[in-house]
């Protein structure tokens, strides 16, 4: 989809830049997905912020998204409602988890390749602990993320050597935080910590999951190139990638 240079468009050409019914385009309008045309007399005009929601809204459509959801998303964003509260999380709890305990048969249900010598793999790679007869597991979503994994036939030691590397750099990571929190920043600390230290620990959270899902996806485009695959790899990561931007008043379009 390219972009016009004006609000110049009718229904008409935005619906075959956007290769889409006009009757689409009116449904849309209906469920309040696009933004009103400018109108000139009784002709209403679109230009590229229409094009780019559209766009966008065809971005989440390719994620899995109902238009109800796509619209729900759109007016929380534009009302200034981030996606936590949108979703009902309690605030600095974004992006943390609920630990689980499982038993060794709660285990292999999930994961039927964990046992014997594997099991002890996994407890180096930090994936599980033991705890008694059964297993704490800190990160259900890194659990999900080798089940997952093994369930598509990927190798088992391999996802663990995953898992032990994302701990390790996490690790790294978190001592750099803390040498800059504690050194440099603790001493001109107000005296109550505990509100500032539950907001910086969520902003921290969500800064570092944005920044790591930019930084993976060009790296995994750099390293496909010349792989067998590779195209199958950046087609796929354009097919997830949503792509969307708000402007400081809130409005949100589809991202460059």
């Amino acid at each position: 989809m390219t972009e016009t240079s004006g609000d110049d468009m009718t229904i008409d050409a935005l619906a075959r830049l956007a290769h889409l019914p006009v009757r689409t385009i009116r449904e849309y309008h209906t469920m309040r997905l696009l933004p009103a045309p400018e109108r000139r007399g009784r002709v209403g005009y679109y230009g590229p912020r229409h094009s780019q929601r559209l766009e966008l809204i065809s971005r989440l459509q390719r994620r899995g998204y109902s238009l109800a959801g796509i619209r729900d998303l759109l007016q929380a964003w534009q009302d200034g409602t981030d996606l936590t509260s949108l979703l009902g999380v309690e605030p600095g709890r974004a992006l943390d988890e609920t630990p689980l305990l499982l038993t060794r048969a709660e285990l292999e249900q999930r994961i039927p390749a964990l046992s014997g010598q594997a099991l002890s793999d996994a407890a180096a790679a930090g994936l599980i602990h033991p705890d008694g007869d059964d297993f704490y597991v800190r990160s259900p979503a890194l659990l999900g993320f080798v089940a997952d994994g093994v369930a598509a036939g990927l190798p088992l030691p391999d996802l663990l050597d995953l898992t032990s590397a994302v701990r390790r750099e996490l690790a790294a990571l978190a001592e750099v935080i803390s040498d800059i929190l504690v050194e440099r920043l603790l001493p001109a600390s107000p005296g109550n910590l505990a509100p500032m230290l539950q907001r910086a620990r969520m902003l921290l959270l969500q800064g570092a999951a944005s920044t790591l899902t930019d930084q993976l996806g060009a790296a995994l485009i750099k390293r496909s190139a010349g792989h067998e695959g590779g195209a199958a790899l950046r087609a796929a990561l354009e097919q997830i990638r949503v792509g969307a931007v708000a402007d400081s008043a809130g409005r949100i379009r589809s991202a460059r």
